[in-house]
């Protein structure tokens, strides 16, 4: 007997919407199952940059692909699509050497990159505190999406255009091959069948394949965040990054000067609370501040670090300029990822497909990935 569907994907997540998306494009009957209402982990609970001009290698490849995707999706689903581009701030002499390293040697298949001077940086950014700028480098192909409405715009469209159905609320505790068929059972009792099935679990490590995530060595990653109170006069016109983010991003691991990070001075408890600086702006006005990063391959705490806030506030305020710093929310989002790769696949009796672990990547690459894998299954 034929199966209810020819793919479920578990988690909606970035990847496992855009798998959904990616299967039913190409005809498929999709099933999509969501354990909370809507998306509401790390999907949602980050900045919404797509960042392509940090990454390197098939990881750029893939981010100026998404980019592209996400362009052409927004005014079909609805959901906003910013071009702001990204602009590198940098203070020391090795952060500025790094940066013209980046820009002159840039590789034929690298994203768009300018070299600003002080001026020409704080004209196309007046947020910009002058007085820290020693040299920007702007991406103008990078671009943002706003996370917490893309998905409530998204999937309702993939229903109604691609006929995508949709489950909230509904959790899959157990999936298995019988007769080579994908079977799901949810915590209702119920059981699923498709030809295939996605498990894009993103921090969850414990219900589905939890030995295949322990033997391939995950570790999640959790990460602060904050949001200012609404400031609807100013205009944020770029994605901003710091010095900072410099240490954190592949791209730049390549400059003769890298090497020379370790010996700049930075605030004590910045490096060991991984702290690197990312701000945005929401269309309500509202500021988006951070992050940190803290690894275990156990619980994450749900408790907020007073001082790694504070630590993120001092390094955000020698980037931009703004009248107030009142902080009107505060969350974290958590990650996962694999040991020694950027990307977890999987795939078990060549019908059920473990996709995960892309290490922060999800949103700048996401698309891409899921991409790749129905291409990979399509007859």
């Amino acid at each position: 007997m034929q199966p209810t569907w020819d793919l479920i994907v578990i988690g909606a997540g970035i990847l496992g919407t855009f798998h959904a998306y990616f299967a039913a494009w190409r005809g498929w009957r999709v099933l999509l199952l969501e354990r909370g209402d809507w998306p509401g982990e790390a999907s949602v609970r980050n900045f919404g940059t797509l960042m392509a001009g940090s990454l390197a290698g098939e990881w750029r490849r893939r981010g100026m692909e998404s980019i592209a995707l996400y362009r052409e999706l927004a005014p079909q689903a609805g959901f906003h699509f910013f071009p702001c581009g990204s602009l590198y701030q940098v203070t020391t002499a090795v952060e500025a050497a790094i940066l013209e390293e980046f820009a002159q040697f840039t590789p034929p298949d690298a994203c768009r990159c300018e070299l600003l001077e002080p001026s020409r940086a704080v004209e196309l950014n007046p947020l910009l505190r002058r007085e820290h700028v020693r040299l920007a480098l702007f991406f103008p192909d990078d671009a943002r999406i706003e996370p917490r409405s893309l998905f409530r715009r998204l999937i309702p469209w993939l229903m109604r255009e691609l006929r995508v159905q949709y489950r909230p609320a509904t959790v899959a505790v157990k999936v298995w091959v019988k007769g080579g068929e994908a079977c799901v059972q949810t915590a209702d009792g119920a059981e699923l069948h498709a030809r295939h099935a996605i498990v894009c679990n993103g921090s969850d490590l414990r219900t589905l394949f939890p030995d295949r995530f322990r033997a391939a060595g995950f570790e999640r990653c959790k990460l602060q965040m904050m949001r200012t109170v609404a400031q609807p006069h100013l205009r944020l016109p770029t994605t901003m990054a710091s010095g900072l983010t410099l240490r954190r991003y592949p791209a730049f691991a390549s400059c003769p000067s890298y090497a020379r990070l370790k010996e700049e001075c930075v605030a004590p408890g910045v490096l060991e609370a991984g702290i690197h600086i990312l701000t945005v702006q929401d269309p309500d006005g509202t500021f988006i501040v951070g992050d940190s990063h803290q690894y275990s391959d156990g619980d994450i705490s749900e408790v907020l670090d007073a001082r790694v806030e504070a630590l993120i506030l001092s390094e955000a305020q020698k980037l931009i300029d703004l009248p107030s710093w009142a902080i009107a929310e505060r969350w974290y989002g958590v990650y996962s990822m694999p040991r020694d790769a950027e990307l977890y696949r999987a795939t078990i009796d060549g019908v059920i497909h473990l996709v995960t672990g892309i290490r922060g990547k999800g949103m700048t690459t996401g698309p891409a990935v899921a991409c790749e894998t129905i291409d990979a299954l399509a007859p």
